[in-house]
């Protein structure tokens, strides 16, 4: 058998001998002189690919472009590292405005993966610069001719008010390209902005004719010939769009340029098609000889041996996207494309390959193929491996369940067949849902949004597959509508909407930020002093600027530059006797304060406002877009009436319960440790949701499959208390998005969206145990402050759900405690089981009192789930070793009863004196072997005998059941089931109710005439 070793050089060699036989430049070596030329000759510093999950940006499903990362620096949310970069970036594009993914495979140009190479000028060099830098590349070191290249520029736009950059176009004549070569376009093809609004400018973009032909091809440009196509994009970014949509210059201009690696290599390499690369080919020999299938011919047509083709196209594209996305940690379970991508993969190598798993086969040749500039791919095969198996179960479980429920609803309805993701876990249930409201739907023909967003928030549909039933159902899909749903929803997700904020509307956030009041600065959360285990959180002094009453807003409006006489401002005097004996919560904003909100799986502080004479107690905290509202309720008081006034800007003191935030911070940092533990442990996981809070910590993962032990349990505990014991500082870092990237050794939350800027990076260094994670929350400073970790509980709710709880500090010291005394009456009750006069029974119930005591739910808590585990299975052995006695006992009564009580030496038939509590019949029959034996056992009033026959003895005459017809007709009873015997050697008489005068008067007549039968047929060995 082939190990991973020998098929990771094989691939090498493929890709080594093709480059050699071909006499081309490699993909790698192609890479590699892009970026040799930036750093080395135009001293650029290198900057590498982030990950194709953004972290950032919200509106981006992929990194769809090299410029994704560096968008803190065009927003100026900070400095670049370097005024001029370059790097080769990973991109995906299977959605939104960069959708290729339904032209992939048929063309020879666009893949769901690809590689753009980029260059960055941050405030450096701008237009000549880099329209040079790029023509020299080009045509000096790789050796283009320069009769096969075409440049665009921006022809201006009246609507923008921005003229035709003829700057541009002179840089290129300057370059020496004849100027029928430098060709004008519009804000379509040269105009590139980053959103509605934000960095933008005109761009440059360098086509080539693949075709090298020696006539002018510069009418073909732009017209979406294959042969004809983009090869380098530099845009420079020099203007702004407002949020009103004008267009003003930016102070400081930046260059933002990106090449596909593909197109490059293809042109390099002398091809017509990105597949007849190095790239692309070291996969179709993996799939040919893994498959035994055609070799790829390049065809585009639809005849048997297009359809060979194009699945190797397929294939061998998205083997390298799903691999890359998911060595990238992203998961297909957030991301319905991902997952589409995947199973498509799947589809296609069981229906033109005939294999089910050549997608896994094919992503380690892709890591062999892209490792040497991205070596994520090779440091994370195993897990991409684990996720391509568990989502290939995952779909033949689908197609043999719910892909039969639709099959079925397609015979009813055959317009259905035409839904692609036929195996979305909620579209039977969500198109149900649809024809109940299909009756209103028909007045207008419209699918609203309201509706739409719905079934995809509710039933987990996708937008295409919403489209597919609104087509079926010959409705108009309202996409507008839809997509503003979602932004409202992304919107109220981003600024800290939920259903808590029910007395914080809308309104008021807009209030707030119409009237430019300032966001409440809540970093002083992080403030605290400690020294050794002790902690200090001082007071904060701050300012009342907003209280919410009965859902309405009072707020400081001093900051408006828009405010009327009569608008409500910082003077308004608020009475608040109505309110002090009130159970509605009151929510007030501070300009700044000391108490989190919750955040990151953290619930938030509990303290108090003081505010005037008044006491405020905080019962929670909540943020909404950079307000923190502190809900709660003011203490009752005797001041007078006349004084319960306050007004804005009134002088506050906020404080926090210590206690109970020191206690949260604990339990934060062991859920870190927790964190990391497990991924040691399992190695592929995924956090779901992690929930802090004073009393415990709750963390729930995706295993993809795999079951925790209590074995592994054991482990990760142990791990963490070794940390524990080991007394390692927690450290704490301040990183922007640019930084963190830079890093690959931080742990992210799967599909978690951070700042741009002041990312806290949370790290604690243990010699056999390292968490490094991301996190907004607040930790102690040393792992000696949580004294102990014990696992709480551990539960799992099918292969994608798992569920662990463990607690730290004070209340692990009070579980040693319960957990000795339990010990302490184990140990004593083991001390008893050797004891003769205690019973079974009486031993089982010291048992159950102890079983009781563990599973006590008012004290479950004291107790750890390794601990209770353990003993439970120990009270089971226990309970086992005193049966076990008990039965050895009875069955040597029971053999003396029958040895003593037996006349002949060469049968047995005997009744016992009570019915055996451990031994059945059965077992009392087998104590002698190789003699016929025939017992009878009754016992309130059930009745039942079994008998045995040697082998050796058996005749017509004499056998298991002619010795027990005896039996049963004295007692008018019937033959009991036997499974596994010959009748002629064992034979029972099913249990029957008699009375006890029936019973007397028929056991001593059946007993002397099986008896007489046996003497007569049985002779004396």
């Amino acid at each position: 058998m082939i190990n991973l070793v020998t098929k990771r050089i094989i691939s090498f060699k493929l890709i080594r001998l093709y480059c050699h036989v071909a006499n081309y430049k490699s993909a790698n070596l192609i890479r590699k002189e892009f970026l040799d030329y930036f750093t080395k000759n135009l001293k650029h510093s290198i900057i590498r690919s982030s990950p194709v999950s953004p972290i950032t940006d919200q509106s981006l499903v992929f990194t769809n472009a090299g410029m994704n990362q560096f968008k803190g620096i065009f927003l100026n949310y900070y400095e670049p590292p370097a005024t001029k970069v370059v790097s080769s970036q990973k991109c995906i594009r299977v959605g939104g405005k960069h959708n290729d993914l339904d032209i992939v495979g048929k063309d020879s140009y666009h893949h769901t993966f690809f590689e753009m190479l980029g260059n960055w000028s941050f405030g450096d060099y701008f237009k000549e610069d880099a329209c040079s830098y790029a023509w020299n590349l080009l045509t000096n070191v790789y050796g283009i001719p320069k009769e096969y290249l075409y440049v665009t520029y921006f022809g201006g736009n009246k609507d923008l008010d921005i003229a035709p950059d003829l700057e541009c176009k002179d840089i290129w004549l300057r370059l020496g390209l004849p100027e029928y070569k430098i060709l004008p376009f519009d804000v379509r093809d040269n105009f590139w902005e980053m959103g509605i609004s934000g960095p933008c400018g005109p761009c440059t973009e360098i086509h080539v004719d693949y075709m090298k032909r020696s006539v002018n091809q510069a009418a073909r440009v732009n017209k979406g010939y294959a042969d004809l196509l983009e090869l380098w994009n530099i845009v420079f970014i020099q203007y702004e769009r407002l949020a009103n949509g004008c267009i003003i210059p930016l102070p400081k201009h930046h260059v933002d340029t990106g090449m596909g690696l593909e197109r490059l290599v293809t042109l390099l390499q002398g091809k017509k098609s990105n597949y007849d690369t190095d790239l692309f080919q070291p996969l179709f020999h993996a799939i040919q000889k893994y498959s035994n299938a055609p070799k790829y011919k390049g065809t585009f047509n639809n005849d048997d041996t297009g359809k060979i083709d194009y699945g190797y196209r397929i294939l061998a594209d998205h083997a390298r996207m799903v691999a890359v996305a998911l060595a990238d940690d992203m998961l297909p379970e957030q991301h319905p494309k991902l997952r589409r991508v995947l199973r498509n993969a799947i589809d296609i190598g069981e229906k033109i390959f005939r294999k089910t798993d050549i997608l896994a086969e094919l992503v380690r040749h892709v890591a062999d193929n892209l490792g040497e500039a991205h070596e994520e791919l090779h440091n994370n095969l195993k897990q991409v491996d684990k996720i391509i198996q568990f989502e290939q179960d995952l779909y033949n479980r689908l197609r043999n369940t719910s892909g039969k429920r639709w099959k079925e609803m397609v015979k009813i309805r055959p317009e259905l067949a035409s839904v692609t993701d036929w195996t979305a876990s909620g579209l039977l249930d969500g198109y149900k849902n649809l024809q109940t409201v299909l009756k209103d739907l028909r007045k207008t023909n419209v699918l609203p949004g309201t509706v739409a967003f719905k079934l995809y928030d509710t039933y987990g549909l996708n937008s295409e597959t919403i489209t597919e039933l609104a087509q079926i159902e010959s409705l108009h899909f309202d996409e507008v509508d839809f997509k503003n749903q979602l932004d409202i929803r992304r919107y109220q997700s981003k600024i800290g909407f939920n259903k808590y904020n029910a007395i914080f509307t809308e309104d008021n956030l807009k209030i707030l930020e119409e009237n430019h009041v300032p966001k409440t600065d809540d970093s002083f959360k992080y403030n605290y002093m400690h020294n050794g285990s002790n902690y200090e959180f001082s007071a904060l002094n701050s300012k009342l600027i907003g209280i919410i009453i009965n859902g309405k807003l009072v707020a400081s409006m001093n900051y408006s530059h828009t405010a009327k006489p009569n608008d409500v401002n910082s003077k308004t005097a608020i009475n608040v006797s109505d309110i002090l004996n009130s159970k509605d919560e009151i929510g007030i904003i501070l300009d700044k304060t000391v108490c989190y909100s919750i955040e990151g799986g953290q619930v938030s502080d509990r303290g108090n406002i003081h505010v005037k004479n008044l006491l405020f107690n905080i019962h929670n905290v909540r943020k909404v877009n950079g307000y923190v509202i502190h809900f709660g309720q003011f203490e009752e008081t005797n001041i007078p009436t006349s004084e319960l006034y306050l007004t804005m800007e009134d002088d506050c003191s906020v404080n926090i319960d210590s206690q109970t935030r020191i206690d949260i911070m604990k339990h934060h940092t062991a859920a870190h440790l927790l964190n990391a533990a497990i991924k040691e442990v399992l190695h592929t996981v995924y956090q779901r949701a992690c929930t802090v809070d004073k009393d415990s910590l709750k963390l729930e993962f995706n295993p993809f499959g795999e079951k925790l032990t209590l074995e592994q349990v054991k482990t990760i505990e142990d791990r963490i208390n070794n940390v524990i014991q080991s007394n390692v500082a927690v450290t704490v870092q301040t990183l922007n998005s640019l930084q963190l990237l830079a890093q690959d050794d931080i742990t992210l939350v799967p599909g978690e969206i951070y700042p741009y800027t002041n990312i806290r990076i949370v790290e604690i260094n243990a010699n056999d145990l390292k968490a490094k994670e991301a996190c907004c929350g607040t930790h102690v400073h040393n792992t000696g402050v949580l004294q102990h970790f014990y696992f709480l509980t551990h539960t799992s709710k099918g292969a994608t759900n798992c569920t662990v709880k463990a607690v730290v500090g004070p209340r692990t010291l009070r579980m040693k405690q319960a957990i000795e005394k339990i010990q302490h009456k184990i140990t004593e009750l083991e001390n008893t089981l050797q004891s003769t006069e205690l019973t079974y029974e009486a031993f089982n119930a010291k048992i159950n009192r102890i079983k009781e005591k563990i599973n006590d739910r008012t004290e479950q808590i004291s107790l750890s789930y390794l601990f209770k585990m353990d003993c439970l299975t120990h009270l089971k052995n226990l309970s086992v070793k005193k049966w076990l006695q008990e039965k050895e006992i009875e069955k040597a009564s029971v053999t003396r009863e029958i040895t003593t009580a037996t006349d002949s030496s060469y049968f047995i038939v005997h009744c016992l004196d009570k019915n055996p509590t451990y031994l059945s019949l059965h077992e009392v029959v087998s104590l002698f072997s190789g003699t016929p034996v025939l017992v009878l056992s009754h016992n309130n009033g059930s009745m039942k005998a079994r008998c045995s026959v040697p082998q050796e003895i058996v005749s017509s005459v004499f056998n298991a059941q002619t010795w027990m017809d005896i039996v049963l007709k004295i007692f008018h009873a019937k033959y009991g089931p036997i499974k596994g015997f010959e009748p002629m050697l064992v034979a029972c008489m099913k249990s029957k109710q008699m009375s006890r005068d029936f019973i007397e008067m028929h056991t001593k007549r059946a007993i002397a005439e099986a008896t007489k039968f046996a003497s007569a047929h049985v002779k004396r060995n």
